[in-house]
């Protein structure tokens, strides 16, 4: 567990009475979410820092459900345009194999990354800067080979990679291991993304 010193306790405190939310919070001191929680949810705060508080918690639920209107047109326009067959092959493949809490998709099946990664950028325009590569492996797995191996199925240089050993297991069945392919700053593609399978859904079911 993480010791924050009593001056970085202070001055969370302080913020925290003149107005500062959870997650400016957060962004001004480094400090995860539940920590801050801890030290702040039974302070007695000034009317004006309530106020405050209050006023950005408002706009960041607007600005969520402005997000969400807007994601649902976007995908409404991608089924409606040339790509619709293929946007409905994504939406089934990333329903089973994305990730719902992150904008990742991760698997063993090298033609399953291609595919996500090539249709990633024809319909949603992700540029390759915009991808972070993570490469799982496991104890006996040659790692010159695996990540030779996903270089050149994902077209990302090795240098890009992170590489993870035995993370979340001990061995593997996989010939080279498990890549990850995150959408960094994902946060309103993903909303584009469920509202894209929300609509096939409705479509088919």
């Amino acid at each position: 567990m993480r010791v924050h010193s009593s001056r970085k306790i202070e001055d969370l405190k302080r913020l925290r009475k003149t107005g500062f939310s959870i997650n400016e919070l957060v962004k001004e001191l480094k400090i995860p979410k539940t920590t801050i929680w801890h030290h702040v949810h039974t302070l007695k705060l000034p009317r004006k820092a309530v106020i405050s508080i209050k006023s950005k918690q408002g706009g960041s639920h607007k600005r969520k459900l402005e997000n969400i209107i807007k994601a649902k047109e976007v995908a409404n326009t991608i089924l409606l345009g040339k790509d619709r067959e293929l946007s409905i092959i994504f939406s089934m493949l990333y329903w089973a194999e994305g990730s719902k809490g992150d904008c990742e998709f991760i698997n063993s099946d090298g033609r399953m990354i291609k595919l996500y990664l090539n249709i990633i950028q024809k319909i949603f325009h992700i540029k390759t800067n915009e991808i972070k590569p993570t490469l799982r492996i496991f104890s006996g797995m040659n790692k010159k080979k695996c990540l030779l191996y996903w270089s050149s199925i994902t077209n990302i240089p090795q240098k890009e990679f992170i590489i993870r050993i035995n993370d979340g297991g001990i061995r593997s069945n996989t010939k080279y291991g498990m890549c990850r392919i995150t959408i960094k700053k994902g946060h309103f593609v993903l909303k584009v993304f469920n509202a894209l399978i929300d609509q096939v859904c409705k479509e088919l079911l």
